[in-house]
């Protein structure tokens, strides 16, 4: 029940974070993408490090990632589907 409670609210402070402050408005999509996979990965190796014990070490930076990618993935389609609207109100 711990878990659950936590991961909830991880999920909604990687919202807030993402989402309202633009905090992950310097990095690309892809750049977005190597960095959750660089911190998921040290996430496993330190619940490997740990001794298996404490599944939050894997569950929260993954909340975290997926949050993120998620932001910037849809920040691009935004941006995109912008510049096709400009582009056939222009034209036509």
């Amino acid at each position: 029940m711990f878990e659950l409670i936590c991961t909830c609210l991880s999920f909604i402070i990687a919202n807030v974070l993402f989402n309202r402050t633009h905090f992950c408005r310097k990095l690309t999509t892809w750049k977005s993408l190597l960095v959750s996979i660089l911190v998921i990965s040290a996430s496993i190796f330190l619940f490997q490090w740990v001794g298996s014990t404490h599944y939050l070490i894997i569950i929260i930076p993954t909340v975290f990632c997926s949050v993120l990618v998620f932001t910037r993935y849809h920040e691009y389609l935004v941006a995109v589907q912008e510049k096709f609207q400009a582009k056939y109100q222009k034209e036509g």
